[in-house]
């Protein structure tokens, strides 16, 4: 597996692979404290059209992190220059749940490399205070902060993220996941868990490109208004067109639990972009 060294010491380790065929390229985000692993079933689904670029984000996965840069615009930088460095433009980027704000800034700060957005069970907010725990969702975060970095944290964060998978996932699998993330060093999750309270409103609101958003049962029932097609387009309001597709029977890991129908959702997309 290649790596890819950012100017500030990161190192990412990431994969290219398919092949074209005239074909958009694909470029996969993953969320957090997730791998490039996560999207074995879209590469086998895609990689005899296109051409695939996945990575493990700063601190994640197999790649190395200084300690700094957890934030959406690092992370779509990061992104940007590995993508230009394998010559990967016009891509269709799609990011799932973490990865979304890194998503968006790469959207809307690199329009060379992003033709087209796809959001897999993530969602656009205004950004909150962490510290302004009377907000229903800086208190989410911070106590799940405070929850994470307590004794017994390390019971807790693997609780949560196997809470993230649906009852009828395949349970190797979530103990393989929920393995592979807790190798995540705590102070990167807690990093990447502030990461979330940015503002991602700000620049999707700049994107001009066509939107998918593929949201889930975990979605619907944590984040509701991330469901409402009327409320995404007005908050990508110069996109070129705003799609809104919902998975069933499936957790918060849509492209792990249920990757027939992410795929479908996907294919049926792209293959409408002209």
């Amino acid at each position: 597996m290649p790596t890819f060294t950012t100017e500030d010491g990161a190192e990412l380790y990431y994969q290219v692979e398919g092949t074209e065929r005239g074909n958009p390229p694909l470029l996969f985000i993953h969320g957090w404290c997730s791998n490039l692993t996560h999207w074995e079933q879209q590469v086998r689904a895609f990689q005899d059209s296109h051409r695939i670029l996945r990575m493990d984000r700063r601190g994640m996965g197999k790649s190395t992190s200084p300690g700094t840069g957890h934030t959406p615009t690092q992370h779509a930088a990061d992104i940007a220059a590995l993508a230009r460095r394998e010559g990967f433009t016009n891509a269709v980027a799609i990011a799932h749940a973490g990865g979304g704000p890194a998503g968006v800034s790469l959207g809307s700060g690199y329009p060379d490399v992003v033709s087209a957005y796809v959001m897999v069970d993530t969602t656009i907010s205004p950004g909150f205070d962490l510290a302004d725990t009377t907000k229903v969702t800086a208190r989410f975060y911070a106590e799940m902060i405070e929850q994470m970095t307590a004794s017994d944290g390390e019971r807790y964060f693997r609780d949560l993220y196997t809470s993230f998978f649906g009852p009828q996932a395949d349970r190797a699998l979530v103990a393989s996941a929920v393995a592979e993330a807790s190798r995540t060093p705590v102070a990167t999750r807690v990093n990447e868990l502030k990461l979330m309270a940015a503002d991602t409103a700000t620049p999707a609101a700049t994107m001009r490109q066509p939107i998918l958003v593929i949201a889930g049962p975990w979605l619907a029932d944590s984040f509701p208004q991330a469901v409402d097609h009327a409320r995404l387009k007005t908050i990508f309001t110069q996109a070129k067109r705003v799609e809104l597709a919902r998975a069933i029977g499936t957790g918060h890991f849509l492209q792990l639990e249920v990757p027939d129908q992410t795929n479908a959702f996907l294919k049926s997309f792209v293959s409408r972009l002209g």
